[in-house]
């Protein structure tokens, strides 16, 4: 009988999974067919036909920010580059969001199952997780976990949910390192739980606090507990960080070399982020000024607050349910507001999410009322995520909104496609070509095999530049109208170099193609 119960939800998940993966594929393509680009997917394959072709595979292979993400998506380069991020999205949050109602199926809530199955179907931000290309699904996957872990470590307190929470939490710093700021918070979490974890006392945390560290043997086991939870949950972190740290020094002599190497994000020059090449100015503070923070978090979290104010009897879930705006506060006390998009703000959803999850559906009085409830929730949630999108300024969430609601493409973007065409089929196999890559990563991402590009980074870069007609072939650079002129490290380089090497010749040339955003320039040998 067991087998049978086994072999049905074995075949019950494959069918769940299968009608996500085959609906957002089929999203997916439809939408790339209409002409939709963006910025990160673009970045991603630009750097994995970049991988291995300049001879520095190790320094390629961390000089990409996420990591996680770029590597999630390596597998699937082998059918396309270009096809790669949106595979990986598509693959990875058709496979979670099918196990999370897997689980929530355990508990004989069919109900609330088939409401959450509709719910990840239609939810903007699991559209966006899955058809964009970006690495959203892979923030949306950390915070379930993260929490998932945590409200079944309150339940039984034992070890093996607090050893997987820290091996999620070592992935963390190939995605946002500072998501380890969590550890701090957690440190004082575990304290707690140590308490609630001592049986035989029944009182409130301070009462129960003060009987452990008068009674001997209680302080011991307390004491020994605390110590072996803070050591597991930071051991794996920590050592992942500072491994990490480690080989940052090593390629850079800098602790955050592949972090802050202008290039190693596909958002690493702000100015990317403009849409328009005519554009003059970023948006300053959009996001402030036309839709406050405030409003944000209240299109984001009505599942959130449901949560809270469903669990208020339950002190330590609710205790957990707190981490995510502390969480979130960590994560954003260094950054601006307008740069500030859902990778942050899915920690409410994936919080809320992993609580409804995690929580004990029994049958009571209240099950009709609480099943509309949440029928009530999914819907407003819906249309809460519908509305951060309409009005979000992240230029990513921007683009993807304006591209598959509006039918509004972006100008900039099939631009540096063309170029990158261009390059592909009209110049010989292995020319090399001197472009700042920070900047002109989306043309890279059309050019997979044809052309040799110099990295930022590479000692061959500042040789071009003093002698192009001897290390390089083609040289792109911004046109003077493009917002990306002044920051263009060629441009820059090669005015700086005419004005301070009164002896520099320059190099012959002959434009070969030329757009709104750059021009390719070809070297006369």
């Amino acid at each position: 009988m067991g087998n049978i119960k086994t072999k049905s939800s074995t075949l019950i998940f494959f069918i769940t999974w299968f009608i996500y993966l085959a609906f957002f594929s089929l999203v997916t393509v439809i939408i790339r067919e209409n002409g939709y680009l963006n910025f990160e997917p673009l970045y991603i394959t630009s750097h994995i036909n970049t991988l291995f072709r300049d001879g520095e595979l190790v320094k390629n292979f961390f000089l990409s920010y996420p990591l996680l993400t770029n590597v999630l998506s390596y597998p699937f380069s082998v059918f396309n580059a270009e096809d790669a991020p949106f595979f990986a999205s598509t693959f990875y949050t058709s496979f979670f969001i099918t196990w999370v109602v897997t689980l929530l199926g355990k508990q004989k809530n069919n109900v609330v199952k088939g409401l959450l199955f509709l719910y990840f179907l239609f939810s903007p931000i699991t559209f966006y997780a899955a058809t964009s290309g970006t690495s959203l699904y892979a923030f949306y996957i950390l915070y379930f976990l993260i929490f998932y872990y945590l409200f079944n470590y309150i339940k039984k307190f034992t070890t093996y949910h607090i050893t997987i929470l820290s091996i999620i939490l070592s992935l963390a710093v190939f995605l946002d390192y500072r998501i380890l700021w969590i550890l701090l918070i957690l440190f004082f979490y575990v304290f707690l739980f140590s308490i609630y974890g001592i049986k035989g006392i029944k009182s409130s945390v301070i009462v129960k606090y003060l009987k452990i560290t008068h009674h001997d043997s209680l302080r011991r086991k307390f004491t020994g507990h605390l110590n072996s939870m803070v050591f597991i949950i930071g051991f794996f972190p920590v050592v992942s960080l500072l491994l990490y740290l480690f080989i940052n020094y090593l390629m850079g002599n800098n602790a955050y070399y592949f972090y802050n190497t202008l290039g190693a994000k596909w958002n690493s020059n702000t100015l990317l982020s403009l849409i328009n090449p005519d554009t003059i100015t970023a948006m300053n503070n959009k996001a402030i000024n036309d839709f406050t923070f405030l409003n944000i978090i209240v299109f984001i979290i009505p599942m959130y607050i449901y949560e809270l104010i469903t669990n208020y009897k339950n002190g330590l879930k609710l205790f957990v349910l707190l981490l995510a705006p502390a969480l979130l506060y960590v994560l954003v006390r260094d950054s601006k507001i307008e740069y500030m998009g859902l990778f942050y703000y899915v920690i409410f959803v994936s919080s809320a999410i992993a609580s409804i999850v995690t929580a004990k559906h029994k049958k009571n009085k209240y099950k009709k009322l609480r099943n509309v409830c949440y029928a009530c929730l999914f819907v407003i949630s819906i249309y809460g995520e519908y509305t951060y999108f309409k009005q979000s300024s992240f230029t990513s969430e921007y683009v993807f909104f304006n591209s598959v609601v509006e039918k509004e493409n972006t100008d900039i973007l099939p631009q540096y496609k063309n170029g990158g065409r261009y390059l592909a089929y009209n110049t010989p196999k292995n020319s090399v070509v001197l472009c700042d890559r920070s900047i002109m990563y989306p043309l890279v991402a059309y050019n997979q095999k044809n052309n040799l590009f110099i990295s930022n980074t590479s000692i061959d870069f500042k040789r071009s530049i003093y002698d192009p007609k001897k290390y390089c072939d083609y040289i792109i650079v911004s046109n003077s109208k493009s917002p990306h002129y002044f920051l263009d490290r060629v441009v820059v380089n090669f005015q700086e170099l005419s004005i301070k090497e009164t002896d520099y010749e320059g190099y012959k040339s002959d434009v070969v193609y030329v757009c709104d955003a750059f021009m390719i320039v070809k070297i006369i040998k």
